[in-house]
């Protein structure tokens, strides 16, 4: 049956999730045999179980994004780096769908230091300009062996490949759409993501949620605070992360900086307006005397 994009973000929160996770196939453990990643449900089970979780706990992932200036020629220019942190709620849901909604942001540290900034003195203009620590969220998604219906740029999966004893996922974001800051011209997205987990928690059916490494590369626009003007180019990321057990758990200077600089993170609950880093910038300029 297929599923239209609106009808699965529409109707997803109605649908009952009560003992709905299956288990996967049979354990490597068991018999040295391992899941077979060319069957769509063993291939969404796997997505969720390393993106998020089959269960129905908050999942908290943490990565160090270190940005640079791509300026369309001779080499990058290192930017600044980001801590930025993910709050996931997971539900799972009939059909062997599961639903997501996430809480993101990130505060802005000197380059490849914990340091936190609270201005930037950019390398290309020489121009200093307030920091604009970033906020996204909610953002819903929901997973099905169909494909991932988000709002947004969609992830696509790429093949799942085992190398050694560990099971890599990666995808891929490229996308375009009417840039919606600027009318007229074109936004696109550039996004690559690489997670990876030990096969043995892949293969076995009693772990909801497992424990892996995350790699993401992309390519953004100028944010609008970094005063690039029209400049070509825009800025490269490169990250490197993973889960963590919840926020306490977070390193203890970045847990400080979060509730510094963005401590919406901490109370997701009260969190109920949509944001988006762009638009609340622009919301912050027009608030200004």
């Amino acid at each position: 049956m297929k599923i239209s994009r609106r009808a699965a973000l529409r109707g997803a929160a109605g649908l009952s999730g009560a003992g709905l996770i299956g288990s996967l196939p049979v354990s490597a453990a068991s018999n040295g045999s391992q899941p077979d990643f060319s069957d769509p449900l063993t291939i969404l089970r796997t997505h969720v179980k390393m993106v998020g979780s089959l269960g129905a706990d908050p999942v908290v992932s943490f990565m160090r994004l270190n940005v640079y200036a791509d300026l369309g020629e001779g080499n990058f220019v290192p930017f600044f780096t980001m801590n930025n942190i993910l709050v996931d709620y997971w539900q799972p849901k009939e059909n062997d769908q599961h639903e997501m909604r996430k809480y993101e942001v990130g505060f802005y540290t000197r380059y490849d230091s914990q340091e936190p900034l609270e201005e930037f003195a950019n390398p290309v203009t020489g121009k200093t300009t307030a920091i604009h620590h970033f906020r996204l969220g909610p953002v819903p998604r929901l997973y099905t062996s169909e494909g991932v219906f988000a709002m947004g740029y969609t992830p696509k999966l790429l093949p799942i490949e085992v190398i050694g004893d560990r099971v890599f996922l990666a995808t891929q974001s490229i996308e375009s759409r009417p840039d919606m800051l600027n009318p007229g011209r074109t936004a696109y997205t550039n996004s690559f993501m690489t997670m990876s987990a030990p096969l043995a928690d892949i293969a076995n059916p009693a772990v909801l949620s497992a424990p892996v490494h995350l790699q993401l590369q992309n390519k953004n626009k100028w944010a609008p605070w970094m005063g690039m003007g029209d400049r070509p180019g825009g800025t490269v990321a490169r990250g490197f992360g993973g889960k963590v057990g919840s926020l306490d758990a977070l390193p203890a200077v970045v847990k400080a900086g979060a509730r510094r600089f963005v401590p919406e993170i901490f109370d997701t609950t009260n969190w109920k307006e949509f944001v988006f880093e762009d638009t609340e910038y622009l919301k912050s300029l027009e608030k200004k005397p």
